[in-house]
């Protein structure tokens, strides 16, 4: 069998500076390192520059044909006996690969790359990681959050799965039992705003300034939108259906919640400016409220609110519970989901507004009789 050649070092006979071809030592560690890459780069396709460039110093002054022999040293195959990636018999060709022990790479003449056809290594998982991995397909529909990276990600996991694993996940999706849902569907089609939500996670990544153009939801779509300049990422959360991008607006001293759904697409753009990420903190708004005896029995509430401490009133009185909220606005909306089991305390600007609320709702019943 011929040699393989790494890069031409000076000769031990004293020849000095001449250049004679040693025998690479380098070929085991090249090729498993060389299996790796493939493993690690599906589903991408890898070219001959692509790999080499990937694994530097490793290839000699005849890099084409010593990755041509290390392929074959994987596949046990000729290159160009390789199957095409749609090629008819490919998974009797996969089947026939694994249990050789060898690799089934496969090589597209077409765009002159490789790549391979099935995980060198597989995994078994267990019932409830076969329960996670359906509930997180089916949570992760269209408009959801990240539903694209999501799905890529699942699909490399799947990748790897056994045969044992394929069987538990097409076992757990054909339950007659309702299955378990995760309550992340956007209330409105946020599909076209993708891009935005993309721009606003490197903003505050990178700390940029941003700008858009904004309609607020007491207008209608069709009206003129506003354009908000120069605003400091702070948040970007998706709550209730909805994703918020909160921000700091340095002419009002204020932090600013925006729906995304409302920001314009193709509007926002990042300035040059930029401001040192995560160095201002929102001070939020102290609120206290009464909660009915029903729930204060429980003994454990979900902590909705920064700092939040609950005291138990004697005699089955109820609770008080106080801490922070982002804003009003949410502390409003934290009360409106217990319905008529609180009652806000404090401060008074917030009871007021919960009041405004319960009469106003009272009115449209009122209207209806």
């Amino acid at each position: 069998m011929e040699d393989e050649f790494s890069v031409a070092q000076p000769s031990e006979t004293g020849h000095t500076g001449r250049k004679v071809a040693q025998p690479s030592t380098d070929k085991a560690l090249r090729t498993m390192l060389l299996a790796v890459l493939f493993q690690v780069s599906w589903p991408a396709r890898l070219t001959r520059k692509d790999i080499i460039e990937y694994l530097p110093m490793l290839y000699g002054e005849n890099p084409r044909r010593a990755l041509y022999r290390d392929i074959e040293t994987l596949t046990d195959t000729l290159v160009d006996d390789l199957p095409e990636p749609d090629a008819e018999h490919l998974s009797d060709w996969c089947n026939e690969q694994q249990q050789r022990k060898r690799l089934a790479i496969t090589h597209q003449r077409r765009t002159f790359t490789f790549g391979l056809a099935q995980s060198i290594f597989s995994i078994d998982i267990s019932e409830d990681e076969a329960r996670a991995f359906v509930a997180l397909q089916e949570g992760f529909t269209p408009g959801t959050p990240y539903v694209d990276a999501v799905k890529q990600l699942l699909i490399r996991w799947q990748w790897l799965f056994s045969e044992k694993s394929h069987q538990l996940v097409r076992q757990k999706r054909k339950r007659h039992a309702r299955p378990v849902l995760l309550p992340l569907s956007p209330v409105v089609d946020y599909s076209q705003h993708g891009e935005t939500i993309l721009l606003l996670d490197q903003a505050l990544e990178e700390g940029a300034y941003v700008s858009f153009a904004y309609t607020p939801l007491t207008q209608s779509w069709d009206d003129e939108p506003m354009l908000h300049e120069h605003t400091e990422p702070y948040e970007l959360e998706y709550r209730d259906g909805h994703w918020y991008y909160t921000a700091y607006i340095s002419d009002l001293n204020t932090f600013i919640d925006y729906r995304v759904d409302r920001i314009r697409p193709g509007s926002l753009r990042k300035e040059h400016d930029h401001f040192y990420p995560g160095g201002r903190q929102r001070p939020g708004v102290k609120i206290r409220y009464w909660l009915s005896p029903m729930l204060a029995r429980h003994g454990s509430l979900s902590a909705r609110l920064r700092e939040q401490q609950v005291t138990l009133l004697e005699d089955d009185q109820g609770a008080i519970v106080e801490g922070y909220a982002k804003s009003l606005w949410w502390a409003r909306r934290l009360l409106l989901g217990y319905g008529e089991q609180v009652k806000a305390l404090a401060p008074e600007k917030f009871m007021q507004m919960m009041q405004e609320t319960a009469q106003a709702m009272s009115q449209l019943y009122e209207e209806e009789k």
